[in-house]
């Protein structure tokens, strides 16, 4: 190259070429990692976890199969002037899950809803966590107050603490007996 050409071509600073350099090096990194995700994406709806993934997610949300329950649920609370806050949802694993919600807000007042996969692993769980498998059963201790309604493959859980344990009893288990009715 002679000196005319030499002096008509840009210049760089070391600075910017680094830049450039670090810049084209960042895009080709995003490139792999971006078809590795897709990878990643197809394996799971081939295998068929990501219908489950869906379905689980689903669930939580209050949609898919137990979604009309939930809905009713909430319905059946907001009739007796009770709000279900703080909705929270747990996957168990073996294809059951479990809402929880604090009613009207206080953590003295809690409604689990379980629905198990079915009746026969709805029963061993119970009497795992609450130590009863009963169809309805009220569990009481110093600490509180916990009333049990089950059918089925459903078991709803309402649990009082500190002074105020009877202040939503009957509405609850009036809409427990309801909900459970309609699972008929």
């Amino acid at each position: 190259m002679d000196t005319r050409t030499q002096d008509r071509l840009p210049k760089m600073k070391p600075y910017a070429l680094a830049r450039t350099s670090l810049m084209l090096a960042l895009s080709i990194l995003l490139l792999i990692g971006c078809s590795s995700s897709s990878t990643s994406q197809e394996v799971k709806i081939y295998s068929g976890q990501a219908t489950n993934e869906g379905n689980i997610r689903a669930q939580s949300q209050g949609h898919g199969l137990n979604g009309a329950f939930i809905q009713e649920l909430d319905r059946a609370f907001n009739e007796k002037g009770i709000k279900l806050m703080n909705n929270m949802s747990a996957d168990d694993g073996e294809g059951g899950i479990t809402y929880m919600y604090l009613l009207n807000g206080s953590g003295r007042h809690v409604v689990k809803v379980h629905i198990f996969g079915d009746d026969h692993t709805r029963t061993l769980r119970m009497k795992e966590m609450y130590g009863n498998a009963e169809d309805q059963a009220v569990l009481q201790n110093v600490l509180g107050k916990t009333s049990i309604r089950s059918k089925g493959y459903v078991s709803m859980v309402y649990t009082a603490s500190g002074g105020q344990k009877d202040v939503y009893e009957d509405e609850v288990l009036q809409v427990f007996d309801h909900m459970l009715y309609k699972l008929d």
